[in-house]
């Protein structure tokens, strides 16, 4: 057995999954105030800065912290620890060198970047960001070893240093520049990433070092042959470049509305509707938008603000459960995987698929239906509700697309989901290119395309799963039970929502969802509507969730021997 504690599936899930919650509790304590500062305007700048940042990041991190976790599970699985050191060595110096290399790029063609998205402003905010991807980088390194020894500890303490130095300099920098125009109070904003990313990065170096005396007073003595180095690197670059490059397509269809919704928003020539819900809804003068021209400018640019910085943020919120177990499954199958057990992978494979359905589809359902309620008391802007009532139906498949790309790569096919996330790429641009450009879809395009892109994905991974590992996946236990509960939830949760929105006297909620609005937006709100709104979301939300939990045990959808399976020591 290892010198290093080894932690259970489901302790080592929990304490990401608390990790990342206190993360995006965090997050939302810095996405609140900074759309308040920045606006939509602003948080354009934001979202175009960092989007660029994560496809660099993506192909700096993505896959050789998913290789160095495999295959030091592998190793230590077979109590080969020299084996699992000598991986992680060869990690670092590979991801030190690509951290600076990434970080080159954004920093010296930041100004070539903001020309090619069409957001020319953004250029400091891509120079602020830029040191976070040698940073990130590092981080990673550290964080697959540690995950590759079921250690989920360091990774949740690292992201829990990350946000809050995010929150804390991020939120000081945007405020305090302010005054001197929204690209430096942007860029400031994202020099908080940068910071966080340090610190995050200084965290788990510490731990490491700190561990790593206790570790080699335990050491056991090498007595397995050591694969070398050369092998290793070939190995991690066999695992790494098929992951980083499906991971790359996947922030590649984030990238795909970077560049697409502005150019396809500007095809369209504005209608008097158009025209009205611009300046009516969106708060637009009259000088910056005419009956006629396209629909340019600041006018798309207000659009897409809206959409990537108040709808997206809501739509990723459910994925943090989920992206703790898929991080966990990686080490959990290719150790099962290694010891030949196929009993397992199967086992596995078939309750993280069912606990991802159940829970993806209240999240979804809860989204979509109170999507102006969440935004009005999350950000006090619900202007993007049609666009999160739309997208939140997206969560369903984006967890799908994370949980079985994980098992995918866990056992060992990772060229697979690099193919199926193409394919969702090619839907994703194709989609946006036809229903961007149409009027009464406008921006809404956007999650409609996002809708199809991992419906695609998650269509073919499943494809392949059932292919290659066979699982037994039932009907009933995956997919019509939980339709049943959540079906149960919505009317609850909806109906507790308007009886309590009456009682109170706060907005209703409406059942059409419409891009072109006329009416004036319900936010932002008075201090008294605003707690009023928050209290009749919180009843809704409790009734809802104890009405899902109510119908799930009672059609059986849990079983004892899921949770008793994913609770033995890994």
């Amino acid at each position: 057995m290892s010198s290093m504690k080894r932690q259970s599936f489901l302790k080592g899930t929990a304490i990401l999954v608390a990790a990342n919650f206190m993360v995006k509790i965090i997050g939302a304590v810095f996405k609140i105030p900074l759309a308040h500062i920045l606006n939509e305007e602003g948080m354009a700048l934001f979202s175009s800065a960092y989007n660029l940042y994560a496809i660099l990041f993506v192909i700096a991190t993505a896959g050789l912290p998913v290789a160095v976790s495999k295959m030091v599970s592998e190793s230590t699985a077979k109590n080969n620890d020299a084996e699992a050191r000598k991986i992680f060595h060869a990690a670092l110096s590979l991801l030190t060198i690509i951290g600076l290399l990434g970080a080159c790029v954004l920093f010296f063609c930041a100004n070539i970047l903001a020309e090619s998205i069409g957001s020319e402003n953004s250029a400091l905010g891509i120079m602020s960001i830029a040191p976070a991807i040698f940073f990130v980088a590092v981080l990673s390194a550290f964080r697959g070893y540690f995950q590759g020894r079921s250690n989920m500890t360091p990774t949740a303490l690292s992201e829990v240093a990350e946000a809050l130095g995010k929150l804390v300099i991020g939120l000081a920098l945007a405020s305090v520049l302010l005054p001197t125009g929204l690209i430096n109070a942007s860029a400031g904003a994202v020099l908080g990433v940068t910071t966080g990313s340090f610190l995050g990065c200084f965290t788990i170096v510490l731990i490491y070092f700190v561990d790593k005396r206790r570790i080699q007073a335990a050491r056991l003595p090498v007595t397995q042959p050591v694969r070398s180095m050369r092998r290793i690197l070939l190995q991690l670059a066999g695992i790494a470049v098929p992951i980083t490059l499906g991971a790359a397509v996947s922030s590649l269809t984030n990238l795909i509305d970077l560049f697409t919704i502005r150019q396809r928003l500007g095809t369209i020539l504005v209608s008097p509707e158009l025209y009205a819900t611009m300046l009516g809804y969106f708060g637009l003068s009259g000088s910056e938008i005419s009956i006629g021209a396209p629909l340019s400018g600041k006018a798309a640019e207000i659009l897409y603000g809206s959409y990537s910085g108040y709808a997206i943020p809501m739509f990723n919120l459910p994925l943090t459960i989920i992206t703790a177990l898929s991080m966990c499954l990686v080490p959990a199958i290719s150790g099962a995987f290694a010891l030949k057990n196929i009993h397992q992978v199967r086992r596995l494979t078939e309750v993280s698929i069912r606990i991802t359905t159940l829970f993806a589809l209240p999240c979804a359902a809860g989204l979509s239906l109170l999507s102006v309620p969440i935004l009005a008391v999350v950000c006090n802007n619900a202007r993007a509700a049609s666009m999160l009532s739309v997208l939140g139906w997206a969560v369903i498949f984006v967890c799908l697309v994370s949980v079985t790309t994980a098992i995918l790569q866990a056992s060992g096919h990772v060229m697979l989901p690099v193919a199926h996330m193409a394919a969702g790429a090619v839907v994703k641009i194709a989609v946006n290119f036809v229903l961007l450009s149409a009027e009464s879809l406008n921006i809404g395009g956007a999650p409609f395309s996002t809708i199809l892109c991992y419906l695609t994905i998650a269509g073919f991974n499943l494809f392949s799963i059932h292919r290659i590992i066979k699982p037994q996946f039932r009907l009933s236990d995956n997919l019509l039970k939980p339709i049943f509960s959540v079906i149960l939830m919505g009317f609850g949760a909806y109906g507790t929502y308007q009886t309590a929105s009456r009682w109170l006297g706060a907005p209703l909620l409406k059942t059409s969802i419409t891009f072109l609005p006329q009416d004036a937006p319900i936010t932002p709100l008075e201090s008294d509507m605003l707690l009023k709104t928050g209290a009749a979301l919180f009843l809704a939300i409790i009734v809802g969730a104890a009405i899902y939990f109510a119908a799930l045990f009672a059609v059986k959808a849990l079983r004892k021997e899921d949770i008793q399976m994913i609770t033995k020591r890994g």
